[in-house]
């Protein structure tokens, strides 16, 4: 007899947060421009609870998925004659991967970089790199994992996950009318 189990609930849930975001651009010669963000916050669920299965499931006050606690932005360039040289790196602090808070992501950078050239009004050229420090890293959620509250199980088993670029270079070219 293969029957299966199937529960239907309907949740209605908010998200809280308390943050602080500080953003500045220093232009301390000319060419040179270093934008700097930072932004430290606290998003959680409130009034995320349900009954299924005949348990009952509650994740007030859990860490929001996905969301990083601490984010920084670091952003030189500098731009001289017709070229642009830039780069861009990145901070995500924990990141959880389930609603339970069982199973979260490490920190990471992720880095991005290049060189811009303007041929005309028209026509420019670029070059990107992109993860130059070629971090490894994970982000997202991690599937089948959303209700587990015994992480264990998932130590030494293969994952699947959203995954941070590795180290790729691209080529543009951007024509504007």
């Amino acid at each position: 007899d293969n029957t299966t189990q199937v529960s239907v609930a309907q949740v209605d849930y908010s998200i809280q947060t308390l943050g602080w975001t500080t953003d500045f651009v220093l232009k301390p010669f000319k060419g040179f421009n270093l934008h700097y963000l930072i932004t430290f916050q606290n998003p959680v669920y409130k009034d995320f609870a349900f009954d299924a299965f005949g348990q009952n499931y509650n994740y007030g006050d859990k860490n929001v998925v996905g969301v990083a606690k601490t984010l920084m932005e670091i952003d030189p360039s500098y731009s001289t004659g017709k070229f642009k040289f830039w780069a861009s790196f990145r901070y995500f602090s924990k990141q959880y991967a389930s609603i339970t808070n069982a199973l979260y992501f490490a920190p990471r950078w992720e880095t991005f970089g290049g060189v811009n050239y303007t041929v005309n009004k028209n026509i420019n050229i670029g070059a990107t790199v992109i993860n130059f420090l070629n971090q490894r890293g994970a982000s997202g959620t991690i599937n089948g994992a959303e209700l587990i509250t015994d992480e264990s199980q998932y130590y030494g088993r293969l994952l699947t996950g959203t995954y941070i670029m590795p180290l790729t270079g691209q080529l543009s070219v951007s024509f504007n009318f």
